[in-house]
């Protein structure tokens, strides 16, 4: 059984599962070079049949992730292209005069001219007039399938739509090998259907229990982030680094605020005392708070409320094993402090939880349905993850191409066949090395073969990585690649949750905050580590023994290779640009090393 998992919306991507077991998945945001892209990921389905060696009439069906897409959001590619000010303009030219003026306002008329990088793949004729129309999401629907059809040359029928829910948490409890039975819950923005639902799930069999459209902790959580001047649906991630900077006294103030907002009733997050509109009101009630405080009462509120909601859905369905996804899962100190609840037992939480990871959850839906159609066990025929290495991989002839093109011998020294050795002398030295090399990862994390690396024990090195290569805010704490038999001497983990992937964060040991000083969060202490095992990346692994062996330290620090606002690295001319615009002392791309002449 073939399996082509597509996800259209934003943070487009495309899986393959073969016979039960996921063999490739990539983002089009790779590809295309526009962060968190937006529509029919057509090169990174092109790269997926090219890499498998697959046919498309081979594909025994599409599952194609969400029912439901608004037909003028994917036109204009509204969370890849939109800036700060273009998500102000949204509230203050189409969200205030309709809600408060009840104007009916055109959103494509608002946005049509704006220099953005369009969607020209799908046909949007007669379908742009409204914001949510019903009517217009069905067409659309009906467009999208007629044109994977076309695209793929295979009939219609082989093509199956999977409701948005059902991808999330398929794919949050199908990742794991730990399949026991519990909840799975999923909060998001928005779905087809809610953006908060409780299921049930035993043997592999779920139960929806629960579901509503009032569940705004992401939508909350967006809005902050935008009055704080930053990029909803793309820097969540850094008010979640500020908050911990924050004192008690100045969180309070705001956390007062949010936490009036919502309340638990019996397995849903409803209103308590409903704004007329949550940008508004955050915007007017939060004027004498600092921007530190806002963000640290935030991440509190968003804490307790999920703890409180979780722990009302254990009382009441008799389960204490969780299975998390949707936007909101990707708040790693949210799901910190459910796994720290006395009353919870493990919340899993796959990487990309949010929807970059749509593709997959719907190949594990269809999975599913073959499954109890064809009565197979499907804990027995569908795998778990074992690592996210599943996507593209760099040739030598491509490498060997590059620099012969590029005359790449007279700008830099090259040294081919590099073993692990350099590399860890290099950074034990005190360089910070880019590396390009092994199958490309899948999901928001470079988990060391699109990574750059340095030494984690001299905090100094964070301002030389923010100052001179990634361009970050200096609030941003930086992660950990720790040996698996070096994991529990840097970081606390009594629940032994599965770590491999940076989708956790965890306390870290007096050990840990010694040795990695440039790799966790400078306030609070708290890491986002990749446990790392031999068996899922041998060459990475080795360069962190021979660190290892050098410095006493099984650890580096890893953050993803790219620039500020770009997409992470796939090939060797992507790699390259990062590595001569920015200060790395050097590059490894496969088994080359480049290095910068001094």
């Amino acid at each position: 059984m073939i399996i082509l998992g597509i996800h259209d919306g934003h943070d487009s991507s495309v899986a393959l599962m073969i016979n039960g077991k996921i063999v490739y998945a990539a983002q089009e945001e790779r590809f295309s070079r526009l962060k968190t892209d937006y529509g029919l990921p057509v090169f990174a389905i092109k790269d997926c049949l090219n890499s498998t060696g697959i046919k498309a009439k081979d594909i025994n069906e599409v599952a194609l992730g969400t029912k439901y897409l608004n037909p003028v959001l994917m036109r204009i590619k509204r969370n890849a292209n939109f800036s700060v000010s273009d998500w102000i303009e949204e509230q203050e030219k189409f969200w205030k005069p309709s809600i408060f003026e009840k104007k009916k306002i055109s959103y494509w008329n608002t946005f049509k001219n704006k220099k953005f990088k369009h969607d020209k793949i799908y046909d949007y004729k007669d379908i742009l007039n409204t914001y949510m129309s019903q009517k217009d999401m069905d067409i659309f629907q009906k467009r999208r399938i007629s044109k994977i059809s076309s695209l793929l040359k295979i009939s219609k029928d082989k093509i199956k739509v999977q409701f948005h829910e059902d991808c999330h948490k398929y794919y949050s409890y199908f990742f794991f090998k730990e399949r026991k039975n519990g909840i799975a819950i999923t909060s998001e923005g928005i779905g087809d259907y809610s953006n908060g639902s409780v299921s049930t799930v035993k043997n592999g069999n779920f139960k929806l229990v629960a579901h509503n459209r009032h569940n705004h902790l992401g939508h909350i959580y967006q809005y902050i982030t935008l009055l704080l001047g930053m990029k909803p649906s793309q820097h969540e991630y850094k008010v979640m680094g500020l908050a911990p900077y924050a004192s008690d006294y100045e969180s309070e103030k705001s956390f007062k605020i949010f936490d009036k907002i919502l309340k638990i009733k019996n397995l849903n997050i409803v209103f308590d005392k409903k704004p007329k509109d949550l940008f508004y009101h955050f915007k007017k009630e939060l004027i004498d708070c600092r921007f530190d405080g806002i963000a640290g009462g935030l991440q509190k509120f968003l804490e307790k409320k999920l703890k409180s909601w979780f722990f009302s859905c254990s009382k009441r369905l008799s389960y204490k094993n969780f299975y998390f996804s949707g936007g909101v899962a990707q708040n790693i100190k949210a799901g910190m402090s459910l796994n720290q609840h006395k009353g919870l037992n493990k919340v899993l939480i796959p990487p990309a939880a949010g929807d970059t990871s749509i593709s997959i959850g719907a190949c594990y839906k269809a999975a599913s349905d073959y499954c109890e159609k064809n009565r197979i066990s499907k804990l027995k025929y569908i795998k778990p993850i074992d690592n996210m290495y599943l996507g593209h991989q760099i040739k030598k002839d491509e490498i060997n191409k590059f620099i012969k093109e590029k005359k790449i011998k007279k700008k830099y020294k090259i040294l081919r066949n590099v073993k692990s050795k350099i590399i860890a002398k290099l950074i034990f030295d005190g360089n910070i090395i880019g590396r390009c090399s092994g199958k490309m990862e899948f999901g928001l994390r470079a988990l060391g073969n699109r990574s750059i690396l340095c030494d984690p024990r001299y905090f100094s090195n964070i301002n030389k990585i923010n100052a001179k290569i990634k361009k970050r805010d200096f609030w941003m704490p930086f992660t950990p690649s720790i040996l698996k038999e070096d994991f529990k001497k840097f970081i606390k983990d009594p629940k032994n949750l599965n770590a491999k992937f940076m989708s956790m964060a965890f306390d870290t040991t007096k050990i840990g905050q010694k040795n990695l000083g440039a790799a966790i969060h400078p306030s609070d202490f708290t890491a986002r580590p990749q446990k790392l095992e031999k068996k899922d990346n041998d060459e990475y692994y080795n360069i962190i023994r021979e660190f290892k062996r050098l410095s006493g330290v099984g650890a580096l620090l890893n953050t993803s290779l790219n620039l500020h606002g770009l997409p992470i690295v796939r090939t060797v001319q992507d790699a390259f640009y990062v590595f001569e615009n920015s200060d790395l002392d050097g590059l490894v791309v496969e088994s080359f090393l480049f290095i910068k002449k001094k």
